[in-house]
């Protein structure tokens, strides 16, 4: 879960740590159950998740 807690709209960066997760190469994400979407792991078995959030907003997203 993620949430905007400013009164300004925020388009970010989020660096998704996955080393304990068990996946190895890709994961697939889905924001609040849409549409899912495959991010390659970096070396260090992360993913830089791009988030956008109007202000008060909240957002959550499952990974597998």
């Amino acid at each position: 879960m993620v949430f905007n807690p400013t009164s300004d709209h925020i388009d970010t960066i989020l660096p998704v740590p996955l080393y304990y997760t068990g996946l190895n190469d890709t994961a697939q994400v889905s924001e609040q159950e849409n549409a899912w979407q495959i991010y390659k792991l970096a070396r260090d078995y992360h993913i830089d998740l791009p988030i956008s959030l109007p202000a008060l907003g909240i957002t959550w997203f499952l990974i597998k």
